[in-house]
């Protein structure tokens, strides 16, 4: 008889059982049946077991800190490795780069689940062999039940993000703090506002026609108000009143509602109006910001060397002497976001030749760290949130081996 303590793993128990011998993939297959066998059984609605964390629920709690909506339309972003069913988490390892030395270590340490900021798979692989490091990385984590999570851009947009941390390295005004690229979104997620007219005794008939195409989990089918009537005059010079049916709703509730109306023989009635998408004021791409009182670059530099822990970084000077007011930031490979920014000091990871060239002639002071070295310093911020997120049921650790494949000689 024995039991699983909260935060404890099938793995954990296993270990410690001493088997001689037991190699760490034969853990991870061991882990896989017990979860199995356990999971059609009542033991898994034990307590016991209730206190572990799934995969499935990790990943929403990890969706919930950033949106993946929030990533780049480019960007590969969310869970990127799935072990078969049942997964539990009870330790994530948190990387900016998932390497061969990275990787290794998260199997020394048993890990569960690996949040790499930068994704691993990111280009289309049209198949899984030992040819290339990333292929191989991928295959040695599915064989070892490794999950791999991608939040890569929804960290840059976030408030309270990786661009905000690195914009920490300065004292700034606050109330000056916006993103160099603001995202935008639909109000209320609302893209469109479908409308009709109709008999208003036909109304009841018509909405649950229309709940019929959609989801019973959907926003709409939970709250049949946002299906409403209100009475139009039609024509100028008419003095009756007719009724029109209003919701607003997403693309997907749209092409599910429209088809529900042609079906109906509603069709010629339709009407679709586009929302306009409004900028959100504290997320998107980059931070720009006036400095509290302003500073040299040479005190400019020595800020950005003691918030990032680097003895060198690169610099490139403005034409002309002059104090430094306002800053703008992106983490990374800063060249798209920044290419058209008007401040005193740009700080990003990287920017090419022409580039540089191209900041320092419209007047701005440039700061190149290395592309990881402007992301790595905030995997201490996340770990800290992450360890509020999960309580005390997840152990979250930053990885040893991870650093940037540049260094100064």
């Amino acid at each position: 008889m024995f039991r699983i303590h909260r935060g404890s793993s099938f793995r954990h128990l296993l270990l410690d059982l001493n088997i001689p011998r037991i190699t760490k993939l034969d853990l991870k297959s061991i882990e896989y049946r017990i979860c199995r066998a356990f999971s059609t059984t009542s033991f898994t609605r034990s307590r016991s077991i209730s206190t572990m964390n799934s995969l499935d629920e990790v990943v929403s709690k990890l969706k919930r800190l950033a949106p993946l909506s929030l990533a780049g339309s480019w960007d590969n972003v969310g869970l990127l490795v799935e072990p078969c069913p049942p997964k539990y988490v009870s330790k994530v390892m948190l990387t900016i780069d998932l390497t061969s030395s990275v990787l290794e270590e998260a199997k020394d340490k048993t890990v569960d689940l690996i949040i790499a900021y930068h994704p691993p798979i990111f280009a289309p692989l049209k198949c899984l062999t030992q040819s290339s490091w990333k292929q191989k990385a991928v295959l040695e984590c599915i064989e070892n039940r490794i999950a791999v999570f991608s939040p890569h851009t929804t960290y840059d947009a976030i408030q309270g993000g990786i661009n905000d941390w690195l914009l920490s390295a300065f004292d700034v005004k606050k109330d000056t703090v916006r993103p160099v690229e603001a995202l935008e979104e639909f109000p209320g997620g609302f893209s469109h506002v479908l409308e009709f007219d109709l008999d208003p005794t036909n109304f009841k008939e018509i909405r649950d026609h229309l709940l019929s195409w959609l989801p019973s989990d959907s926003r709409i089918s939970k709250n049949k108000e946002a299906i409403h009537v209100f009475p139009v005059k039609i024509g100028s010079m008419s003095s009756s009143d007719h009724w029109r049916l209003s919701v607003e709703c997403n693309q997907s509730e749209l092409n599910l509602m429209v088809s529900g109306l042609t079906q109906y023989g509603h069709y010629e009635h339709i009407r679709v109006k586009q929302l306009d998408k409004l900028p959100l004021a504290t997320t998107g791409m980059g931070r720009q910001a006036e400095l509290a009182s302003p500073v040299t670059l040479n005190q400019a530099i020595t800020k950005v060397k003691n918030h990032l822990g680097l003895q060198y970084v690169s610099v490139a000077t403005a034409q002309g002497e002059s104090e430094i007011q306002s800053v703008a930031v992106c983490a990374g490979s800063g060249s798209s976001v920044l290419k058209s920014v008007r401040c005193d000091l740009l700080v990003t990871g990287e920017m090419s030749h022409h580039e540089v060239l191209d900041a320092v002639h419209r007047g701005c002071n440039v700061i190149l760290c290395h592309h990881s070295n402007t992301e790595r310093g905030y995997l201490k911020v996340l770990q800290e949130k992450l360890a509020a997120v999960f309580n005390s049921a997840v152990y979250v650790f930053i990885s040893e081996m991870d650093r940037d494949p540049l260094v100064v000689v």
